[in-house]
């Protein structure tokens, strides 16, 4: 599974929430959400399983993720919010398509990254996924869910992040796929601390520069025309 580039949804309409979060105990910290593009027509079913699958990994790894499936209107786009391009680690997008990878029959996914490992777009190829379902004892949305789950992980932990253990190996064979089969492949502790300290200080960014002054972010807005457009 490379370091490159992943979708979900039911409902009347174009776009449908599955939201198995917390609600409960109001936004998590360490909350992201991804939205699913279904381009390889999966029946909804499967989707929403698969969906519910990731949900309980990333749960385990301390992380709530909301799961939204876009449904494209006439004009072939989603209007919906949360299904627009995403902006950054805590909204991220998953595309599910109908064609193999050209780098071998054993990459299911990709996650798209920069050269910092920064990225928020993944693919997960769904021919592969029918296949890795065939050779194991797990059903289709299960192997799914993993698969989803991997290429997030990617986007959340950055480059150089495949590891020996857990979910994040390059390839799964042998225990790995008895393990994804009884629902025991997952984030080990280590990334499971990494992805939660990233969103943390991701959010606690955001709402420093949501309660700064507004006189402090004018005048910091006029240091920076001046410095970028002296006379």
């Amino acid at each position: 599974m490379a370091n490159r580039a992943s979708t979900v949804g039911l409902v009347s309409g174009f776009v449908c929430v599955l939201l198995f979060s917390v609600a409960a105990r109001g936004l998590p910290l360490t909350q992201i959400k991804i939205a699913i593009r279904n381009d390889a027509r999966i029946p909804e079913s499967v989707l929403a399983q698969a969906a519910q699958e990731a949900f309980r990994i990333f749960r385990q790894a301390g992380v709530d993720t909301v799961w939204i499936v876009c449904h494209s209107s006439n004009a072939g786009t989603s209007t919906q919010p949360d299904c627009l391009s995403p902006g950054d680690l805590t909204h991220l997008s998953l595309r599910i398509v109908p064609w193999s990878s050209q780098i071998g029959d054993s990459t299911f996914g990709v996650a798209f990254l920069s050269e910092e490992g920064v990225g928020v777009y993944s693919d997960v190829f769904y021919p592969l996924v029918e296949k890795l379902h065939s050779d194991c004892a797990a059903s289709l949305s299960r192997v799914l869910g993993h698969v989803m789950a991997h290429e997030i992980g990617h986007l959340l932990l950055g480059l150089r992040s495949h590891s020996a253990l857990g979910i994040m190996q390059p390839q799964w064979r042998g225990e790995a796929l008895r393990r994804i089969g009884m629902g025991t492949l997952l984030f080990t502790a280590e990334q499971a601390r990494s992805m939660r300290e990233s969103l943390l200080a991701k959010r606690e960014n955001s709402m420093a520069t949501a309660a700064r002054p507004a006189t402090q972010l004018a005048e910091a807005s006029s240091e920076h025309s001046e410095s970028t457009n002296p006379f």
